[in-house]
């Protein structure tokens, strides 16, 4: 019996989204006759009995096409379609679409198994979270307070008491929308200062280094619901801020230097 969802750029011509000129058929079915199959791209996991059963042969919502982009964004992967689909991302978010929470957790989940899980440890002191192979010029926070919007960088408003570091959750999330998106942002633009254009001594296009460093802090630096909100606003994330680096550098007064 047919078990098929039609998913990818196939889907989203049928849904009257033309992003790109259809190729490979994209599959989502536990048919082996599609496995390797000229034209075909075959993909299948045990738990999407449920959202795909038997009896199944349809084209994927643009709900549905939105939340498996979303669900994997997180990662890099090996095909190098992680600015596709942020382009892909966008353009869904414009017709409406929109995150079914049920399968995002289902192929957050699958993808883990794939990909592997990302492994973040904020519960530790500030000097041994910054123990890595960046090669730093400025103390990390110093970079926080030279970009902040406001006052003073939205970070510490959502550490736990007396961390350095480890965040508490219910303080993050309980901030507004807009306080969020700079929270995010302000971590972007640190860390394109600090892993390209400080390196390269400011001899770079900052724009470049701001979408490099989101592509980085999606893929490497958040996870779990984090990650999640950057994804589901990617247009407002891709907007570099165009300040960031004359902003950080009228704050020279400051910078720590190490």
């Amino acid at each position: 019996m047919v078990q098929q969802l039609i998913v990818g750029s196939h889907a989203l011509v049928h849904n009257g989204l033309k992003l790109r000129e259809p190729k490979d058929m994209d599959v989502f079915t536990p048919d082996t006759a599609f496995a390797g199959a000229e034209g075909f791209d075959q993909f299948w996991h045990e738990s999407f009995q449920e959202w795909i059963p038997y009896g199944t042969h349809r084209y994927a919502t643009l709900d549905e096409l939105y939340t498996i982009k979303a669900s994997h964004q997180g990662w890099v992967l090996k095909n190098g379609s992680w600015n596709k689909h942020a382009y892909d991302l966008v353009m869904l978010k414009r017709t409406g679409a929109k995150i079914l929470d049920p399968l995002y957790s289902n192929l957050y989940k699958v993808w883990e198994g794939l990909h592997g899980k990302k492994v973040m440890n904020l519960d530790q002191d500030k000097s041994e979270f910054f123990d890595d192979a960046v090669r730093r010029t400025y103390d990390h926070d110093s970079l926080h307070e030279s970009v902040a919007f406001g006052d003073r960088p939205v970070y510490e408003s959502i550490l736990k008491d007396g961390a350095t570091v480890d965040v508490d959750s219910r303080k993050l999330w309980a901030l507004d929308h807009e306080s969020l998106v700079r929270l995010f942002k302000e971590e972007i633009c640190v860390t394109a200062l600090e892993r390209i254009v400080i390196p390269k001594n400011y001899v770079c296009s900052p724009g470049a280094a701001y979408l490099w460093a989101l592509k980085r802090t999606v893929t490497s630096l958040t996870k779990g619901k984090s990650s999640r909100f950057i994804i589901d606003n990617l247009e407002t994330f891709m907007k570099p801020d165009p300040d960031y680096v004359k902003r950080h550098l009228a704050n020279s007064d400051k910078l720590v230097k190490l």
